[in-house]
Parts: structure tokens; C-alpha cells; sequence
């Protein structure tokens, strides 16, 4: 069934399904604006902080304490929905805070300030924020706008689109720091003010997203209702695991980028290029893993890349090789690329549409906690850690490696799919990603090519 057809089920008039189909096609653009803006920004400011030689303990701080600090503002996300009165507001409010943000950070690569560590964690911290008050008003609104039995193939294109924007700008960017070696900080410079430009064009592009008139008033909740009931429901099992699977993520995921240049002595070129394999394996993964959701469920995906996320830091561990983290890189992109689509796909599928800004807000914030919670463990711990083949952050990766295994074996098996699915066998899903047709061709690439104007968002829990 056509997008079109399953927004006319809905009883929305023709001018509404009008809009609806062009704020899709709208956010293909803001899409490639906003992974140009990660890729020249987000992506380096853990390798700025590096350049600026900050300390271990600073490092740590830096990993942790700016997703402690968002996960708390995402509770707030619903009080500033009533407070400016729509969602989009909100959106538009906090992308532009978020992108302005870089202002000062690109002061401070010009300036260096005294104790110029601490002000970037201050920096990251507001950038953090801004983004996660974000997340979940845009999240709510974009999971209205697509229907469901097509939101793989819809935010696999989006992810796709954003991704790619992601690697050229990533990996230029590389280039661009490798040419300017000895004046790395003015270098850093220049791209916060690029990552501004961008933020900017994205905003634009958020202007005319549109959002569906409200049907029913949101169900209200407090924070502690939701907690108590974590473990006696399937959604609050599953988000459970996507909170244990964050913290046992991020005790390694923050310190890839500080083995490759600081451990490792590899060149920003030489970073650029391997983090650009994990990205270009996404993109080639993400559209096969979204149709193979579209047909199997969420839920089923879900499982195989979560099987598949423990062997990342454990690759690691074998050799510093280029060509074969090169190779590392690659399988960490594909399994991530599954896992990421289909986290957010699946709370979209297991919430109404009155309480979905609701418990984005609460997955937000929880994801938050576990990230910092993760990160200042792994910060805290490194420098303890006995040296493995000869450096201690290579034991961290053991340890992450073994968790991610742990979380998976005992969490998944409490969990169900929530839609209908087919059941497809293991031959067919094979096929499909593989980058076959559905067997069925009701839902096949050819019957929603006119959604291929769009592109997924959903922060992802990591990459590595």
C-alpha cells in the first residue's frame, strides 16, 4: 500500500496528504544538511580536544558528562512542547541553539583560552543538550508523517542520504586537517564555521517541516511511573536493553578516536579514511537492512545486528593493520547500520502516537545516562587497566566486547515483535539482504519509489 493510500486511511484531506508528501520530500535536504554538519563538527570534536592535548581525566569528563546532561533536559521536552505550543518549535528553537553553539567553539580554537579543556566539555555539554531537546519533538513528528509498513525503507533512504552527506564532508574535512598538520587548531577552526553554515542550511530546511494537527492531547506520565513499570512490560523490557547495550557500548566507544591518534599516531587523513569505511558500509547496508525490516519486523533485525555488535571491539584486539581495521570498519558499519534503523523504528512501532514524544523524551534521557554513565566508567578505568598487547585502552575494548555479548544473550529473549509481520524464512530474509526483491512484491522498491525524496534520523547509540 502507496504512502498516499495509507495517509487517506486516515482521513486526512487531500491538502494535508499534499503537505504531508512534501515535507518528506523536504526532509531528504535537511537530511544531507544535517549528516554534512555531523561530519565536519560532531565527528571531530573528541579529535579536537586530542589536538588540544587535554588530559585523561578531561577526556573522560568529555565523554561522559555532556550525554548526562542531555538525558536530564529530555525531560523537560514535553514542558517546552506546551510551553511554545507546538513540537516544531521546539525543533526549530534548539537546531538553531545547537548550531550556534559552535561560535564559541570555534573561538576557542582560535583563542585557546586558559584551561581550554574545561571550556570545550562546557561547549559539548550545551551543544548535547540543544540536540537531545531536539530529538524527541522531531522524532514525534516524523513518526506520524510516515506510514508505518514503510518506515524501513523510508528512514533506510534518509540514513542513507545523511550518511553519505556524513562521509564526504567527514572525509574531506580529514584532508583538510592532514594539510594543515601544524596548525591543526586553526584548521579545527575553519571547520566549526563550516558545521555552523550547515546547522544553518538544515534549519531552513526544518522551517517547513510540518506537523500533523494534533488529534488527542498526550498522555501525562511521570518519570517515576515510567521506571517502575521498566520491567514488567515488553516496551520497558526493551528499552531496558537499549540502556544496558548503551553503557556497556560507550565504556570503549569513545576511546576509538583517542587509540587511532594519540596510541596509534595515525594522521587525521589516516583517521578520516577508517572512520569513512565504518560510513560507507552503512550506507551500503542501511537500505538492504530497512527492506529486510519492512518484511521480517523490527524486532528480528534487531537481533542479528545485536549479535553481530560484541565482535567490533573485540576485532580490534587482533592487529593495528590499516588494511585490516580497514576490513574491521567495514563489518562495524554494517551491523551498526541494522541495530541503529531499526532501535528507534521499533519504539515507533511500540508506542501511540499520544505518549511517542513522551517515551522518546524517556529513551533519550536513559540512553543519555547509560552513554555518560558508560563513558566515565571506561575514563575512570583505562588508566587502571593492565596493558593488553601492550596498551590499556585495548582492555577496555575486551571488556566492552564480552558486555555487549552479555546484554544481548540475557535482554533479547524478553522481548517480542509488536506488528504483524510475515513470517519470512531465513532463505528469504538471506536474499533480501543481499540486496534481492521481497519475495512479495506489494511492499518492493518499485511500489514506494515515491518516498525516495527522504532520508532517517534517531540518534545512534554508536558506531563502533
Amino acid at each position: 500500500m502507496s504512502a498516499v493510500a495509507v495517509l487517506a486511511q486516515r482521513h486526512l484531506a487531500r491538502p494535508t496528504i499534499d503537505k504531508v508528501k512534501q515535507a518528506l520530500r523536504i526532509s531528504a535536504g535537511e537530511g544531507m544538511a544535517y549528516g554534512g554538519f555531523v561530519g565536519v563538527g560532531d565527528h571531530y570534536v573528541m579529535a579536537f580536544a586530542v589536538a588540544m592535548q587535554t588530559s585523561s581525566l578531561q577526556l573522560g569528563v568529555l565523554a561522559a558528562l555532556p550525554g548526562f546532561l542531555a538525558s536530564s533536559a529530555q525531560l523537560w521536552d514535553q514542558s517546552l512542547v506546551r510551553l511554545l505550543r507546538s513540537r516544531k518549535a521546539v525543533v526549530l528553537v534548539f537546531a538553531a541553539a545547537q548550531g550556534l553553539i559552535f561560535v564559541p567553539m570555534l573561538l576557542l580554537a582560535l583563542l585557546a583560552w586558559g584551561s581550554p579543556g574545561w571550556w570545550l566539555i562546557f561547549f559539548a555539554s550545551l551543544y548535547s543538550t540543544f540536540g537531545a531537546l531536539v530529538s524527541p519533538a522531531w522524532g514525534s513528528i516524523m513518526a506520524e508523517i510516515v506510514p508505518q509498513n514503510l518506515r524501513g525503507s523510508y528512514f533506510s533512504l534518509r540514513g542513507r542520504l545523511s550518511t553519505l552527506a556524513t562521509v564526504v564532508t567527514f572525509l574531506l574535512a580529514g584532508v583538510f586537517l592532514n594539510l594543515l598538520v601544524h596548525r591543526a587548531l586553526w584548521g579545527f577552526a575553519v571547520l566549526f564555521g563550516a558545521a555552523i553554515g550547515l546547522r544553518f542550511l538544515s534549519w531552513l530546511f526544518l522551517t517547513r517541516l510540518y506537523e500533523l494537527p494534533a488529534a488527542k492531547t498526550e498522555q501525562q506520565g511521570s518519570a517515576s511511573e515510567f521506571v517502575r513499570g521498566l520491567g514488567s512490560t515488553n516496551l520497558g523490557r526493551y528499552l531496558l536493553f537499549l540502556f544496558a547495550m548503551s553503557f556497556v557500548v560507550n565504556i570503549a566507544s569513545p576511546y576509538f578516536t583517542v587509540y587511532e591518534l594519540r596510541d596509534l599516531h595515525f594522521s587525521y587523513l589516516t583517521f578520516a579514511v577508517l572512520e569513512t569505511g565504518s560510513s560507507l558500509a552503512m550506507l551500503f547496508a542501511i537500505t538492504h537492512w530497512g527492506h529486510a525490516a519492512d518484511k521480517a519486523g523490527n524486532y528480528r533485525i534487531l537481533a542479528i545486528s545485536a549479535y553481530l555488535i560484541p565482535a567490533v571491539p573485540l576485532l580490534w584486539l587482533a592487529s593495528s593493520n590499516l588494511a585490516y581495521l580497514g576490513a574491521v570498519q567495514l563489518f562495524s558499519g554494517m551491523a551498526w547500520a541494522g541495530f541503529n534503523l531499526c532501535t528507534v523504528n521499533y519504539l515507533f512501532d511500540a508506542t501511540s502516537s499520544e505518549d511517542r514524544t513522551k517515551y522518546l523524551a524517556y529513551f533519550n534521557a536513559g540512553n543519555g545516562i547509560a552513554t555518560g554513565a558508560g563513558a566515565l566508567l571506561g575514563g575512570s578505568l583505562a588508566p587502571h587497566l593492565p596493558a593488553f598487547l601492550g596498551y590499556q585502552i585495548l582492555t577496555l575494548f575486551l571488556i566492552s566486547g564480552v558486555l555487549r555479548l552479555l546484554v544481548t544473550v540475557v535482554f533479547l529473549p524478553r522481548i517480542h515483535e509488536v506488528r504483524r509481520v510475515s513470517k519470512l524464512p531465513a532463505s528469504q530474509l538471506f536474499h533480501i539482504l543481499m540486496g534481492g526483491r521481497p519475495v512479495n512484491r506489494r511492499l518492493s522498491h518499485r511500489r514506494h519509489a515515491h518516498l525516495h525524496h527522504v532520508r532517517p534520523t534517531a540518534p545512534p547509540v554508536s558506531t563502533v
